[in-house]
């Protein structure tokens, strides 16, 4: 319990840290001041800066995600992804017609059939990420391209045997780069397609028992997600 609690404990510190960047980068962007900071407090409002208008906009959503292994260090490991899900909260601060600043809150969930040594595991995976992205807008706002990174908060993954729960390890580093490209299908509904590429490799374990030691390699992942949003 104790290590679970330390784990949460440090996801909440590093949401509560990134946002807090996020929101004085944007206020000191947006030319901001006390009057602007308390008038973003209020949703779905527009304000006139200068010549830009600013408004804000708030979605939710959900798709299909697949996560592909574009490297393992151990020729004895196997890893082969299914379908998983993806959901999410999105938030964006829009700067005139073509241009916004996104960020999200993303949890990802993955199986995974993985063999070493001709044994199987089924391997389960959970991964809570934050894109923040820069977005142009195109053809009167039906059309738009996302890019920039996203953060891995927490990323775990585990599996069973001979009645032990064992953990395999994150699918998701820290430092992601993504890029995308969504369109309106109507009023207030976005398609989007996005890809996401690992910076950095994941450190995983498998085949380990207490009486047994496994085989400890590393991963890069990608990932390709296809999904709808409602914006409200």
């Amino acid at each position: 319990m104790k290590d679970i609690r330390s784990v949460v404990d440090c996801m909440v510190r590093r949401i509560r840290n990134i946002v807090a960047v996020l929101a004085i980068a944007l206020i000191s962007l947006l030319g901001g001041g006390k009057a602007m900071a308390q008038e973003y407090l209020y949703p779905f409002q527009s304000v006139e800066h200068g010549s830009r208008k600013i408004s804000m906009e708030l979605g939710a959503g959900v798709g299909a995600l697949y996560t592909g292994i574009g490297r393992i260090s151990s020729p004895d490991v196997t890893l082969a992804s299914h379908l998983g899900f993806v959901g999410h909260f999105d938030m964006g601060v829009v700067i005139g017609r073509y241009f916004a600043i996104e960020s999200e809150i993303v949890y990802q969930k993955v199986r995974f059939d993985a063999t070493y040594r001709g044994e199987f595991y089924d391997v389960r995976t959970s991964t809570v990420e934050m894109p923040v992205m820069f977005s142009l807008r195109l053809l009167d706002g039906t059309l738009r391209l996302n890019g920039g990174v996203s953060l891995g908060i927490l990323s775990s993954g585990g599996y069973t045997e001979e009645y032990e729960a064992l953990m395999f390890g994150a699918t998701t580093p820290t430092w992601n780069l993504t890029a995308g490209v969504g369109v309106y299908v109507a009023r207030a509904l976005l398609v989007e397609l996005r890809y996401t590429h690992a910076m950095q490799d994941n450190v995983n374990q498998l085949g380990g028992t207490i009486n047994r030691p496994g085989v400890d390699f590393s991963t890069r992942t990608h990932k390709v997600s296809l999904g709808a949003t409602i914006l409200f």
